[in-house]
Parts: C-alpha cells; sequence; structure tokens
C-alpha cells in the first residue's frame, strides 16, 4: 500500500475536534506520505454544514489530495456493489478510490469496511 486515503467519517470527526480524528491524519502526513480522499468524501464533508462551517470544512479538505472518479474507479465500485449488494454508491466510490490507488483506507465505517478486511486501518471507534 502507498498512502492513506481518508473516509468522510474521519474528516467529520477532526472538524468536530475529535483529538484521535486529527491524530490520525497527522500519523499519516508524518508517516512521509500525502494524505488523500476521494472527490465523494470531498462532496459529502461539503454537502452540510453553515457557512462557517464549511469554511473550516474547506481549509481542512486543502490540505488533502484528491482522487477523482475516473472510469477505472468507477467499474471497481460497480464491480464492488455486484459483490456487496447493500454496500451504499458513495462507499463503493471510496472504497474503489484507495483499493484501485493502492492505498489504506482509514474509517471507522466498519459496517461496510471491517477492520479485518485488507486494506483498511480502524483507528478508533466512537
Amino acid at each position: 500500500m502507498s498512502g492513506f486515503s481518508f473516509d468522510t467519517n474521519i474528516l467529520i470527526d477532526a472538524l468536530a475536534g475529535h483529538e484521535p480524528a486529527a491524530a490520525e491524519i497527522r500519523r499519516a502526513v508524518a508517516f512521509g506520505s500525502r494524505a488523500w480522499i476521494s472527490r465523494m468524501v470531498w462532496i459529502e464533508v461539503l454537502s452540510k454544514g453553515t457557512p462557517a462551517e464549511l469554511k473550516m470544512a474547506e481549509r481542512l479538505l486543502s490540505g488533502f489530495a484528491i482522487d477523482e472518479i475516473d472510469a477505472e474507479i468507477g467499474a471497481r465500485a460497480a464491480a464492488l456493489r455486484r459483490e456487496r449488494s447493500r454496500l451504499r454508491a458513495a462507499d463503493a466510490i471510496i472504497l474503489a478510490s484507495a483499493l484501485v490507488r493502492g492505498r489504506v483506507l482509514v474509517s471507522r465505517n466498519v459496517k461496510d469496511f471491517p477492520a479485518n478486511m485488507p486494506g483498511i486501518r480502524v483507528p478508533y471507534i466512537l
């Protein structure tokens, strides 16, 4: 795996001041790699909030590189949904983005991304 990709819930937790989320982002950067998010995470984070909250979210998101949703990620997301019928499209895109680019997905969504699944890191549970 080459780097870390973050799920929406970790970023929302960091924005809410949850220190383990912020520490996980710092850990990834200290590891020497760029922190990444899927364009789907970007959409989810910026889909709700007051103007002040959105400004803070935009500041946080500016520190991440973004994996755009291309044909390869789309095809992998579709395959993931065929394999796991309960996986929502957004979660399939987020997982596919990490898998296709060879990154570890950092998430606390153990329902859709079990901790024992290869390529998944669950740093904490709320």
